[in-house]
């Protein structure tokens, strides 16, 4: 119902009055405006915000425009006017916008005053870790260098305006009370300072976290009252397999800034430049910083001449191991082609003692012939070939004036500049010894090939030679149509070679998804499907009775820990009662669903009821602890059915997290994705939680918690996928897993906008 005209008006006295605006007594800074000269450019935009001050309230001038903030920035400024025109009346053209005013004066929501004032006086107190605030959008407050001043431009149409309104009222009360108020805002369409960092710095940081982290950073300036400015760099990094965390760093004076400036460009060109060499994986150091390793260590400013200096020296002693090794190399080569020499006339011998023979028995003389010619002649073992064959067995030794040496003169400190030497004659080096191994490497393979072929034609030529012993005998061998051929023989393929498949989580979960859920339609039966959604309510009941055949082997602990878990069923069962419509399930059982009633899984929509837990294990406020072993023992013995049918179609890694030490045993659920195991976990009391990682084979028994399991999909409506949950339920005892590798991380946990803390993750790897 519309207000009526005395009820508007007294409201917006009330505001007025709130406010502190007397409209027929103006304050006069308020009537007092020079123009700001203001001169924007097409470089800057209204969007990110990288400069935040503390900025006194009575330095900002107020301008109102008719346009939106979407609009050109030149034309709302073009088209602004300072606030006393519009709360001026004297003038028709006035009294227009005066009427504006007052409306955007209607709108204003005195609430959202309170809680900009509540949000400012905590900004005074503490600048957000993060920099950024809930409502630091809605300040458009910009600086015109050539004036020297700050200004805020606010849009007529907008419907909240309650910035405008808090800003009136702080300069309102500044002034009464002649002390200075200061607010905590972006300042838009401004540059960095250059104090710490050049822009061309600020680029070349944003170039680096990037290349480093695969994630853009945000860099702020941030100026406090007095007018010092601190850079916060801000921005994620992943820390382990696909987990990623914040990274918050804080520079205040010049040096550290420089500091980790030159860190970061030596570890860039470092990686860039020899990419197979370097490569610095991303950490969370112990105040929440973006910290670096190399092989495990850690690579800070203060160590990076160290650094440099061991792979100076690494490499170096590697450039002369490459030398020796390929001096080796081709003294192998030589030797290996002499072989071949060798091996190529001899078979060219036997290949002409073979083809005189085809060519003779062709002919009755021609038979006679090779008979008395070749009757006597013995076959010569070569003993320089049996020589080789010993050499061939001793270790191969340059000669020493073969070798090439690498002259570098050894210092007390190394440069990158030095690295950069060094490593690209290693990689000239490397490249050398790789040709000529691979010319070792085709050499061997064709003496192997000769000695084959030598090997089968004395086989051949011995064939031809048994058969001399009479003419008779020999004239029968040499008529035959068919004669034994010369076999080369096969070469053995390595089944190492074999390359199997490899799952990334991030760019493989959604196939993979659609792929086992589809499977899981057909292969699970509603009662196996059901038993794997309820073993998330009752995981600890089910790993117990795993444990045991019966009942009576049950202890008395273990009784317990079953009660209680069907306690906390019963007391959400009947949390839940009111929303249970008894009736209905009675007579329709769980197929009832109401058409208007859809759902959406990943924007698709459906017309599938959500399984209940209570319904399937059958929990009412009568339930005995007996009759609900039963029912979990029956839901158990589906589960290990479903292991019987599922298998894993790649190898994949699987996560659990846990807030303290525990012992991987019996049936669990795991998550293929590690991010989401973090989610939505309370580590306010949590100095460091462990994390335990399971890599799993091609073919491992399985089931994955897919779409299927968490919704009944009787009207076939259901979208495929793993949308709801990443989760698997993995049988650790069954697959007998073992510990392979320990390793701890840090993570950045925030409380709220002001307070993080630094979580300590310790991960334990296992494999099957």
């Amino acid at each position: 119902m519309p207000r009526n005209t005395d009820e508007n008006k007294n409201i917006l006295e009330d505001k007025l009055k709130f406010i502190g605006l007397n409209l027929k007594r103006l304050p006069s800074f308020l009537k007092d405006f020079e123009p700001l000269n203001f001169k924007p450019t097409k470089s800057h935009d209204d969007i990110n915000y990288k400069i935040y001050k503390y900025v006194n309230v009575l330095d900002v001038e107020i301008l109102l425009t008719p346009l939106d903030r979407t609009a050109d920035l030149e034309q709302r400024y073009k088209k602004a006017e300072p606030l006393c025109n519009y709360l001026d009346t004297s003038t028709k053209k006035n009294a227009e916008k005066f009427e504006t005013f007052m409306e955007m004066l209607d709108n204003l929501d005195l609430d959202e005053i309170e809680k900009l004032d509540q949000e400012q006086e905590k900004l005074n107190e503490q600048i957000p870790l993060k920099v950024k605030y809930k409502n630091n959008y809605i300040w458009q407050i910009y600086y015109a260098p050539e004036s020297k001043k700050y200004f805020m431009l606010v849009p007529t149409t907008e419907v909240n305006n309650s910035a405008l309104f808090y800003l009136i009222k702080k300069q309102i009360e500044s002034k009464k009370s002649k002390k200075k108020s200061y607010i905590f805002v972006p300042i838009t369409h401004m540059e960095y300072s250059g104090n710490l960092y050049t822009s061309l710095q600020i680029t070349d940081l944003e170039n680096y976290l990037w290349y480093f982290t695969k994630e853009w950073p945000t860099i702020f300036e941030v100026f406090d009252k007095r007018g010092n400015s601190t850079i916060k760099i801000v921005g994620k990094a992943k820390v382990y397999d696909n987990i990623v965390s914040d990274y918050i760093m804080e520079f205040k004076d010049k040096d550290s800034c420089i500091e980790k400036y030159k860190l970061l460009k030596a570890l860039f060109l470092l990686s860039t430049s020899f990419p197979n060499d370097y490569t610095f994986k991303t950490a969370i150091g112990e105040e929440g910083e973006l910290e670096f390793k190399y092989n495990g260590q850690f690579i800070k400013y203060e160590n990076l001449p160290e650094f440099i200096k061991e792979q100076a020296k690494e490499k170096t002693e590697e450039i002369k191991t490459t030398i020796k090794e390929k001096a080796k190399k081709e003294a192998l080569l030589k030797k290996l082609k002499k072989k071949i020499e060798e091996q190529n006339a001899e078979y060219l011998e036997k290949q002409k003692q073979i083809s005189t023979f085809l060519e003779c028995k062709k002919t009755f003389f021609g038979k006679v012939k090779y008979f008395f010619n070749g009757r006597k002649k013995k076959e010569v073992v070569s003993i320089k070939r049996r020589v080789n064959n010993e050499e061939e067995q001793e270790e191969v030794q340059a000669p020493q004036k073969e070798i090439v040496t690498y002259e570098f003169v050894e210092k007390k400190i190394y440069t990158i500049e030095d690295i950069i030497e060094i490593v690209t004659k290693l990689d000239s080096i490397r490249k050398e010894y790789k040709n000529i191994d691979l010319d070792v490497k085709a050499a061997e393979l064709k003496t192997e090939n000769l000695t084959r072929k030598i090997k089968n034609a004395k086989i051949y030529i011995a064939e031809i030679n048994s058969h001399k012993k009479s003419i008779f005998e020999f004239w029968k061998f040499a008529n035959k149509d068919e004669l034994p051929g010369l076999n080369e023989g096969d070469l053995d393929e390595n089944e190492n070679d074999k390359i199997g498949k490899i799952f990334d989580v991030d760019s493989d979960i959604a196939e993979l998804g659609k792929k086992i859920d589809e499977v899981q339609r057909v292969k699970l039966s509603k009662n196996e499907a059901d038993a794997l959604f309820v073993f998330r309510y009752c995981s600890r009941t089910m790993q117990i009775l795993n444990e045991t055949k019966k009942s009576t082997d049950l202890t008395e602990k273990q009784l317990k820990e079953i009660e209680k878990e069907l306690k906390q069923l019963k007391k959400s069962f009947n949390a839940d009662l009111k929303n249970i419509n008894l009736i209905e399930f009675d007579v329709f059982g769980s197929i009832l669903s109401n058409e208007k009633d859809k759902s959406s899984i990943n924007n698709v929509r459906h017309r599938e009821n959500q399984k209940d837990k209570y319904r399937i294990l059958n929990i009412n406020k009568e339930i005995t602890l007996e009759d609900f072993i039963d029912n979990v023992r029956n839901c158990l013995n589906l589960v290990k059915e479903v292991l019987n049918k599922i298998k894993t179609n790649s190898e994949l890694s699987i996560y659990k997290l846990s807030s303290k030490k525990i012992k991987i045993e019996n049936l669990n659920i795991f998550n293929i994705n590690p991010k989401n195991e973090f989610k939505d976990v309370d580590f306010s009391k949590d100095k460091e939680v462990y994390l335990y990682k399971i890599n799993i084979k091609e073919n491992t028994p399985v089931a994955f918690y897919t779409n299927y399991v968490f919704y009944d999909n009787f009207n076939k409506t259901l979208p495929v996928g793993m949308d709801i949950s990443t989760e698997i339920l993995f049988d650790t005892f069954k697959s007998k897993i073992k510990e392979i590798n320990q390793e701890t991380f840090n993570i950045n946990v925030y409380d709220d906008e002001y307070t993080s803390k630094v979580l300590k993750v310790n991960v334990v790897e296992y494999e099957n």
